[in-house]
């Protein structure tokens, strides 16, 4: 009896990894967790495990009034991958199963069910996920299958079928949960290796395209520095061939179908088209998609995708092309959007060099020199480098960058509320925080009746900047910002704990253009002044008559 319940379910175990394995190959549930399997939604995950667990329960062997199955195997499951909270939703969703279907052992193991998904969680949270290696997952698994049974021998009356359900489901119980187990967490964990090779490659060709067009932009988007790029890109990726265009025309075509797509045309495919009017993008597989009015064109499937500015404007289309003997993967598409992103901050790059150079403020542009394509550069650079430890960040920052120089570009206001140049700063402390890691951080303290109050923009960052530049040090730099009412005026006061300064360095280009600015605005009614902190560090305090009534 107990080697016929032990081949019984690992047979049927063999079949739950299957279909473990084909839900975590599949699109919909890639694109919810994102570049790793560690989950960003652990409710869908803890739903996942749940159902897994409730398969295990179906699919056990009934033997005494109880039922030998692998029920843990989802709740661990979700523990791991998803912590406390995934490993409770899908402990509660396969063990309130389990006690509708009733019998002598539903209560234990309903308290063992919750137990496996509380511990597996808090191993999760206390020591990650790469914890779990093969070995490890098998002994912790034994020992959550024990103590599920511990509640079955306790907890069951009269006490002799306890122990006999106990003792002869004890083998069968603990080899299958922890080898289906074990054996599932290790194919996850090289599906998530060769996710996560793929992603590096990824950010890997699309920094390398993003720093040999830096230069190329410089002039504008137009045909030759389209064919550049269109260049760079084919060379560094497998397409076949690469083409740019505008809103009208074609700007560049290289690799195959260059001898009749050429630069000047214009657009006459109606997949460009739809692409251009809805500003999203498409794949195209088949010759009847592509349509060419040469029968013999090789091109044969595409991925067309917008390049929109970072004000959201369209300013042209990104296409990719394969021939017949490539099919397009989901890793390109997803290249192709992370390709166009990085594509439209460059192109952005050089309007806001344009921008700087007719800017009317000169002044105030000065001040957002910093944020030139050397910036840019250094910024995307160091997101490159935590793409291959941490690469769910990488869309949180691209976009941080992408709202900096929105910002910088568009705000031509003399004055913008607090709240809009609160968050463009906290931007900015956050691409530094990508730079110096664990070494920087921030407080910000703003009154809620002043949010929508007006203060000139750009006057909050080059104060920050001047904090990380002078003030870093070996401990943690931590910058405080405090913007409070104060006798119906505006006092904004940022301060940090770092070096510190000797002399007088109010006198430094930075605040000297902050004055200028402020007094041309503000007369007399502003102070500013420089001192340093109490416990260390320094502060700068400045002083504003509340604006009112100015559109922004």
């Amino acid at each position: 009896m107990l080697e016929n319940i032990s081949l019984i379910l690992l047979e049927r175990v063999s079949l739950i990894l299957v279909i473990t394995y084909i839900i975590f190959q599949t699109y919909f549930i890639k694109e919810i967790f994102g570049k790793t399997l560690v989950a960003k939604n652990k409710i869908i995950l803890g739903i996942i495990g749940g159902l897994l667990g409730i398969l295990g329960t179906i699919f056990g062997v009934e033997y005494n009034g109880a039922i030998v199955n692998y029920r843990d195997i989802g709740v661990i499951l979700a523990g791991m991958l998803g912590g406390i909270p995934s490993g409770i939703i899908a402990a509660l969703i396969s063990s309130i199963h389990r006690l509708f279907i009733g019998g002598i052992t539903a209560v234990p193991c309903f308290f063992g069910t919750l137990t496996a998904g509380i511990i597996s969680g808090l191993i999760s949270q206390y020591y990650g996920r790469k914890h779990f290696t093969f070995f490890k997952t098998l002994i912790y698994t034994i020992i959550i299958e024990i103590i599920h049974l511990t509640y079955v021998l306790v907890m069951v009356k009269p006490f002799d079928l306890a122990y006999d359900i106990t003792f002869n489901i004890l083998f069968p119980m603990v080899i299958t949960n922890a080898l289906g187990i074990s054996f599932l967490n290790f194919m996850i964990l090289n599906m998530e290796e060769k996710l996560e090779f793929t992603t590096e490659n990824t950010i890997n060709s699309i920094f390398i395209i993003m720093e040999m067009s830096l230069n190329t932009i410089e002039k504008g988007f137009n045909e030759q520095s389209a064919k550049d790029i269109a260049n760079v890109i084919l060379n560094n990726t497998d397409f076949e061939a690469v083409s740019l265009t505008d809103k009208e025309k074609i700007l560049a075509h290289v690799g195959i179908g260059e001898d009749h797509h050429y630069s000047g045309l214009p657009i006459r495919t109606e997949a460009t088209k739809k692409v251009i009017k809805n500003s999203q993008g498409l794949k195209i597989i088949g010759k009847k998609g592509i349509k060419c009015e040469k029968n013999d064109c090789p091109l044969y499937s595409a991925i067309i995708v917008p390049i929109k500015d970072i004000n959201e404007e369209l300013i042209g289309t990104l296409k990719l092309y394969y021939s017949k003997k490539n099919d397009i993967k989901n890793t390109d598409i997803i290249f192709g959007k992370k390709l166009a992103q990085i594509l439209s901050l460059i192109i952005s790059t050089s309007q806001i060099n344009e921008a700087l150079k007719l800017a009317t403020e000169e002044k105030l542009r000065e001040l957002m020199a910093n944020l030139s394509p050397h910036f840019l550069f250094n910024t995307l650079n160091a997101i490159k480098y935590i793409s291959k430890s941490e690469p769910e960040k990488v869309n949180k920052f691209i976009d941080n960058l992408s709202d900096l120089l929105r910002y910088t570009l568009y705000e031509n206001s003399r004055l913008v509320s607090i709240k809009k140049e609160i968050e463009f700063t906290i931007n900015y402390l956050e691409l530094m925080k990508l730079r110096f890691k664990d070494k920087l951080d921030y407080i910000i303290k703003i009154d809620d009746n002043l949010k929508d109050k007006l203060i000139p923009p750009f006057i909050l960052q080059p104060i920050v900047e001047n904090s990380i530049k002078h003030g870093m040090k070996e401990g943690k730099l931590i910058i405080e910002i405090i913007i409070s009412e104060k006798e119906d005026n505006i006092n904004i006061v940022i301060k940090d704990n770092g070096k510190g300064f000797l002399g007088n360095k109010s006198k430094g280009k930075g605040l000297k253009l902050i004055r200028n600015r402020l007094e041309s605005l503000y007369g007399y009614n502003y102070s500013l002044s420089i001192k340093n902190a109490i416990f260390g560090g320094t502060e700068i305090e400045i002083n504003l008559k509340s604006k009112v009534g100015e559109v922004v």
